[in-house]
């Protein structure tokens, strides 16, 4: 067979592991879009082709490579995640495969160049699975821009740099140059990819502590209020022998309506609890409480509606964050100049192990949204606002739920379902005996 034909062959054999090191380093990575496998590999294919028809063209080498770069950083668009993200890995990968190809280098002879084309993308699928393994916080939360041009930049400099060096004649009498320079920058972007996902990590650390020391508030004022009922339980206790013996002295001097005025009294400071919500699950309690005694304070009246079992099977952080941010939105819109009567309905129901959330408050501001048709701020400091409902949004998807925005008429309302939220076997047989009703 000539040799030509051998080459070419076996270019097209290893060629076939470029998508499947793509697709493994992006699923990785980001959720597919594309549900069915055969659609997916009907695509993978179709790249597979486009890219081998480029090979046996005579365009220029630098059109080449951009079409190769830009179909690659297309294929990330078959993924759900942050744009940036997406076109961060796509040029990762494309300097991935441009410089293990330069790295391993070229034997001038046949065999040589058939076990070069193993050994690179034998080489590209260990760099992929040492960032895979090394990496937990890539492609999640936000850079700097200083990071994010750092991010996008050292693959850009390593592809033209290699290909400037390709094209320069100097270098050609010393092919040891080129393994050096590609090995090189193959460590420095590895290492730029390793700061970025400590960055994140850190930022996610940071996070947490934030969620915790938030829970801590709204414990700590769940904790207050209890007291305070407490205390006032222990006075009524202490009072309610010479409450009893005052009620009698009235009722015997014939004063009915005196005794029956203090008997409603009495009802009401009994049915007078701390706080709106007492549903028996402590987080919902603190974090619904807390957010009425801020609403108050401002001035905005707060109406709850609250329908749901005791001990409901929630995870931590997703509450919080759901009900956190969603209740500041409102409670911010609410107290803005303009709004004549500000108030929140607040309604939490649960119904067929699915609990339903909304919130609804007027709002006098500007609503602007970005080329995604995402709420953006309107504030300034745009690095310190705007992520609350973002942050809400990602909850929701992570836990398989569903929302809807809507405002019209100067009402803004978030709607979200939680599906198979459960609740503890004593809590279900009570809850079916006589639900929990709260307003």
């Amino acid at each position: 067979m000539n040799s030509i034909v051998l080459d070419e062959f076996f270019y097209e054999i290893t060629l076939i592991a470029l998508p499947f090191i793509i697709h493994y380093f992006y699923s990785h990575y980001f959720t597919c879009r594309v549900e069915s496998k055969l659609y997916l590999a009907a695509i993978y294919t179709i790249y597979y082709i486009f890219v081998t028809l480029l090979h046996f063209s005579s365009l220029p080498g630098i059109w080449m490579l951009a079409l190769n770069a830009g179909s690659i950083i297309l294929l990330s668009f078959l993924y759900h995640g942050q744009a940036k993200w997406r076109i961060g890995a796509g040029l990762f990968i494309v300097s991935l495969i441009l410089l293990t190809d330069v790295a391993i280098g070229v034997i001038q002879n046949s065999g040589g160049y058939i076990l070069s084309l193993f050994l690179s993308k034998m080489m590209m699928f260990l760099l992929v699975r040492m960032t895979l393994h090394f990496t937990r916080a890539f492609g999640k939360g936000d850079l700097s821009p200083w990071y994010w041009v750092g991010l996008f930049c050292f693959p850009f400099i390593g592809i033209l740099g290699i290909t400037g060096l390709t094209s320069n004649l100097t270098y050609h009498g010393s092919p040891v140059l080129y393994s050096i320079f590609s090995s090189g920058m193959l460590a420095i972007q590895f290492l730029m990819i390793l700061l970025c996902d400590r960055v994140l990590t850190i930022q996610s650390a940071q996070h947490k502590n934030s969620l915790l020391e938030q829970q801590n508030i709204y414990y700590i004022n769940q904790y207050l209020l209890t007291k305070e009922r407490q205390e006032e339980v222990f006075a009524f206790q202490h009072d309610f022998k010479n409450i009893l013996l005052g009620l009698r002295s009235q009722l015997q001097s014939g004063e009915k309506r005196a005794g029956l005025s203090e008997v409603e009294k009495l009802l009401e400071r009994i049915e007078d609890t701390p706080g709106c919500c007492n549903t028996g699950t402590i987080l919902i309690d603190s974090i619904v409480n807390y957010k009425q005694q801020v609403a108050e304070k401002l001035g905005i009246a707060f109406e709850p509606d609250i329908r749901i079992p005791p001990h409901l099977d929630l995870e931590t952080n997703t509450l919080s964050i759901i009900l956190g941010n969603t209740l500041d939105n409102a409670i911010e819109a609410a107290k803005q100049q303009g709004v004549t009567k500000p108030y929140i309905k607040f309604q939490l129901h649960y119904l067929n192990e699915t609990l339903f959330i909304r919130i609804q408050n007027p709002y006098q501001h500007q609503i602007r949204q970005n080329q995604f048709g995402e709420l953006t701020t309107t504030k300034k400091d745009k690095q310190l606002h705007g992520l609350g409902l973002k942050s809400v949004k990602k909850m929701v998807d992570e836990s398989g739920g569903i929302w809807n925005i809507s405002y019209e008429n100067e009402i803004f309302q978030v709607e979200i379902c939680l599906f198979n939220v459960g609740i503890s076997s004593a809590s279900q047989d009570h809850y079916e005996d006589n639900r929990v009703t709260m307003k």
